[in-house]
C-alpha cells in the first residue's frame, strides 16, 4: 500500500514483498508515521545536545562537557534504532533536516545555544510523547516490538532528565536528603 508523507514523498516501500510480521499494512503505516515523529524528535534534541557540548562554558565545563558528550552519543545511538524499526515494518525513515524539522514535536529556537533547562525540558517532553505513542503501540496496534524499544527509549531519556535535573539541583547535606 502507498501513503504519502505531506510532502509527497512515500513513507513506505514499493517493494514486492511487504513485511509478514503480523502487522496489517495499515497498522506498519501508522506506526512508521511514529517512528518518523519520533526519530526527528531525537535528531533534534541531538544536534541541540551537541551545541550544548560545543558551546559549555564556565563553572562546570568539564563534568558538563562530559554529560553532554555521553548523552549526544546517546541519542545517536537511538536515532539509529529507530530508523532500523521504521526499515523492519517497510517503511522509509526521514532523514533529511528539512524533515527532522518539520517532523518533530519538539520546541526548536534557531540561534540559541541550548542550555541544561532547555534540554531537560526537551527530554521530559520527549518522554511524555514516548509515552503517548507506547500506549498507541500497545492498545491500538498490538505492537510488542515497537512497544517494548519505545519504552526502553521512554526509559534512556527519564534517565538523562534525571542526570540534567540533579545537576541543577543544590548541593545537599546528607543530613538534608535524609530528613523528611
Amino acid at each position: 500500500m502507498e501513503h504519502n508523507r505531506n510532502d509527497g514523498h512515500n513513507t513506505m516501500l514499493q517493494v514486492p514483498t511487504q513485511p509478514n510480521i503480523g502487522l496489517d499494512s495499515d497498522a506498519r503505516h501508522s506506526l512508521v508515521e511514529i517512528l518518523n515523529h519520533a526519530l526527528a524528535n531525537e535528531a533534534v534534541l541531538t544536534v541541540k545536545t551537541r551545541s550544548a557540548h560545543w558551546n559549555v562554558s564556565g563553572a562546570g565545563f568539564f563534568e558538563l562537557r562530559i554529560l553532554f558528550g555521553s548523552q549526544y552519543e546517546q541519542l545517536d545511538q537511538i536515532s539509529n534504532e529507530i530508523a532500523e524499526r521504521v526499515r523492519i515494518l517497510g517503511g522509509i525513515a526521514i532523514g533529511s533536516l528539512l524533515e527532522f524539522i518539520n517532523s518533530t514535536r519538539l520546541d526548536e529556537q534557531p540561534g540559541e545555544v541550548p542550555g541544561i533547562m532547555d534540554l531537560l525540558a526537551d527530554h521530559e517532553a520527549a518522554t511524555r510523547f514516548l509515552r503517548e505513542d507506547t500506549r498507541k503501540c500497545d492498545e491500538e496496534y498490538e505492537d510488542e516490538g515497537t512497544f517494548e524499544m519505545l519504552v526502553s527509549i521512554m526509559r534512556l531519556h527519564e534517565k538523562m532528565a534525571w542526570m540534567l535535573r540533579s545537576y541543577l539541583e543544590p548541593e545537599l547535606s546528607h543530613e538534608e536528603k535524609t530528613v523528611g
